[in-house]
């Protein structure tokens, strides 16, 4: 009777274990099917995508304008400076090229004006000098060397030489002297030469009478001129005691290019 008993009891028992079991596994199917369920509703609604607030996206727009806004005006200072300095540029060019063309002429007006560099200045003219020396029957006996020399300045493809090197003159007489130029370029060149005489302070007796100086001289490819100087030397200069001890002038002359086709 008491075998009988417990049989009952460990019967009883079996069947609410396999009851709690059979609940555990219908709970973890539906869980899963629940799952299931879940993603294959997210993979039907596609991918997931971060929600942005309308304040961020203002802030993102708002930053993005502004960074174009400093590209452009960096973009636009950068150009007015580039013309600025394009600008000057331009100038100075033109100024120079200005300058090159200016200088002999200039440099003439001044030479003339202050007898700088032994340049003759014109307080009487040749004619009227010697005028007044023949009226006066101005005699002298010294006599005086003057010595010729010839320059190119850099960039000048012509040959430039004094066709003799020096003439023996008494004051109160006048001299004819040649210069030969040549230009062994392939193209015309257009030059201008100025002069100068040393010792400096013997050029206010020097007095040129026709000159090449100051002139345009156009030579075309491997063509030759010879141009005359005529000066005259004032026979004062014999009596004057700072010219004591000077015997020999120097008559200097430097051609310059002022133009090429």
């Amino acid at each position: 009777m008491i075998r009988s008993s417990r049989n009952a009891h460990l019967l009883s028992s079996s069947l609410k274990s396999l009851a709690a079991f059979t609940r555990s596994q219908s709970t973890a199917a539906a869980a899963t099917t629940s799952n299931r369920s879940i993603f294959n509703a997210a993979a039907a609604a596609g991918p997931l995508r971060p929600t942005i607030s309308p304040f961020t996206r203002r802030c993102y727009a708002s930053g993005t304008t502004s960074a174009s806004a400093s590209a452009s005006a960096a973009a636009a200072s950068r150009d007015r400076r580039s013309r600025k300095i394009l600008a000057y540029l331009t100038a100075v060019v033109f100024a120079m090229v200005g300058c090159t063309y200016a200088a002999v002429p200039l440099y003439r007006r001044f030479c003339q004006a202050t007898g700088y560099g032994g340049t003759v200045q014109r307080r009487e003219s040749v004619e009227e000098k010697i005028a007044r020396h023949s009226r006066d029957g101005t005699t002298t006996s010294r006599e005086l060397v003057v010595q010729f020399n010839a320059d190119v300045a850099d960039g000048m493809p012509w040959k430039f030489t004094p066709t003799q090197r020096e003439v023996r003159v008494k004051p109160g007489e006048s001299a004819l002297a040649f210069y030969t130029a040549e230009n062994r370029s392939s193209a015309p060149i257009t030059g201008i030469s100025t002069y100068n005489v040393t010792p400096m302070k013997a050029a206010i007796y020097f007095n040129k009478i026709q000159c090449f100086c100051f002139e345009e001289q156009r030579l075309l490819p491997g063509e030759q001129i010879d141009m005359p100087v005529f000066f005259y030397i004032d026979p004062e200069f014999e009596t004057d005691p700072k010219m004591d001890g000077i015997n020999n002038i120097m008559l200097s002359y430097t051609f310059f290019k002022v133009g090429e086709e």
